[in-house]
This record gives C-alpha cells, structure tokens and sequence, in this order.
C-alpha cells in the first residue's frame, strides 16, 4: 500500500508540532522516522493511522484520500515507543494477535495469518523467536 502525505500540519495549542509536511512512501517501501524527542514523529503516525485528525492536509492510500475515514477502517497498526507484549503469549502469538482480532468476516484464516506473521518476522530478521515469550528477549527483540 502506499501512502502520501500532503500538507499536513497539526497544532496543539500554540506549540506547531507538524508544519506542512510531504511525504510518498510507494508500496514495499521501508521507512524511518527519526528525530528527536518532541519533534512530531508519533503525531504523524497517530495521523496516518486516524487517531488524530490533522489541522491541514490529507492523507492518501494507495490513491484514495482517508483523511476522513475512521480509525477502524484505516487497518493500518503501528509500534508505540513504550510497547505493550502479552507475557504469556509467545513471539509469533504476539505478532499475529491483531491478526485474529480482526471481525469475522475480515479475519484471514490460521494458515494466511502463519504466512503473514513468519513474513513479517523475517522481515525483521526476529523469525528465529517465533517461540519464544517476552521474557526471554533483549530489549532490542521486544
């Protein structure tokens, strides 16, 4: 899927924390956001993913505008900083949970969902933790 970004800006109060920001990213793209603390980067996730409405500008997917489309229809799940893994849960059950959260009718099947989570863990070169539990992981592997 890609996504571009056009023009937004988000002000909290007096403090601007995006100004009129630009950004394509094309399908299969990996991207990183980095700067320091303060300078809006979990603003503009939390933007993309619909749970903040910007000031200004758009967000497009894949060439239709979601700018107004609920969090919920925006499928789209991102790391938080502070992260949050299920202790009794291994690597892969934490990584394919919002997998199976999904409604009924959108959830893919048990075998889509292995695909889709070995994918993704090789992805991050973390496929050989698939099982193992939070606690047995270096901070850099959580």
């Amino acid at each position: 899927m890609s996504i571009e970004i056009r023009n937004v800006s988000k002000n909290f109060n007096a403090f601007k924390a995006l100004d009129n920001i630009n950004l394509d990213i094309q399908s299969g793209e990996l991207v990183a956001l980095l700067g320091p603390s303060g300078c809006g980067k979990t603003t503009l996730l939390r933007i993309i993913a619909g749970l903040e409405t910007p000031d200004a500008g758009n967000i497009v997917f894949h060439g239709e505008d979601v700018s107004q489309h609920d969090v919920r229809d925006r499928n789209v799940g991102f790391v938080f900083q502070h992260y949050a893994l299920f202790r009794h849960m291994t690597v892969f059950d934490n990584v394919a949970f919002g997998l199976r959260m999904k409604p009924k009718g959108e959830r893919p099947g048990e075998s889509a969902i292995k695909a889709k989570v070995h994918e993704l863990l090789n992805m991050v070169q973390l496929d050989w933790l698939a099982d193992r539990y939070p606690e047995q992981l270096s901070g850099g592997q959580r």
